[in-house]
């Protein structure tokens, strides 16, 4: 099992104790709106939570799924994911999601930018994209802040709540991440 530090942050595996803090934020409409879920509630935030714990790092579908926790302490404030895909395993695709109380405060930047680092670096591989709803804003610019372009938009890529909605998509290459450090 992975822990990374940042800064000021703790990125770590979750624990079963991180579910309250989880459902603090992820049933708030403001955090699940742009998100391929049925709205979220105290019992599906409690079982993200214990799959999570269960499948360990990484798990059987090779994500690396990262409980959000400032160093100074206090409750897990998000979670960070990067899941390797295919048989010849050389791309990853990005994951997060922030209590909506940490917005704008550079937590996702940071953390994620240390997941890329261990995405090229530990596990080796060669790009790493992530999408987002065209309407959220907040969520490519954290993506291009990280150094990543935009490669285009994904046209009915992700049904949310009973409408297909496009899917700004975004990379960067293992040299390109390189270059910026």
């Amino acid at each position: 099992m992975a822990t990374l530090t940042t800064e000021r942050l703790l990125l770590r595996p979750f624990r079963t104790s991180d579910a309250p803090s989880v459902a603090a934020y992820a049933t708030r409409e403001v955090f699940w709106r742009y998100l391929p879920l049925e709205p979220l509630t105290v019992e599906t935030s409690d079982k993200y939570v214990g799959d999570r714990v269960a499948g360990g790092m990484p798990d059987a579908e090779g994500t690396w799924t990262f409980a959000v926790e400032r160093h100074e302490g206090g409750p897990m404030i998000g979670a960070l994911s990067i899941t390797v895909r295919g048989k010849a395993r050389h791309s990853a695709s990005l994951g997060y999601g922030l209590d909506p109380d940490w917005w704008g405060k550079g937590i996702a930047t940071e953390g994620m930018r240390t997941v890329l680092a261990f995405g090229f670096g530990t596990l080796g591989v060669h790009r790493i994209f992530a999408t987002a709803d065209v309407h959220n804003e907040r969520s490519w610019r954290v993506m291009e802040r990280l150094g990543m372009r935009r490669e285009g938009i994904l046209r009915g890529d992700k049904l949310v709540r009973g409408e297909w909605r496009d899917s700004v998509l975004y990379a960067i290459l293992a040299e390109e991440f390189a270059a910026l450090r």
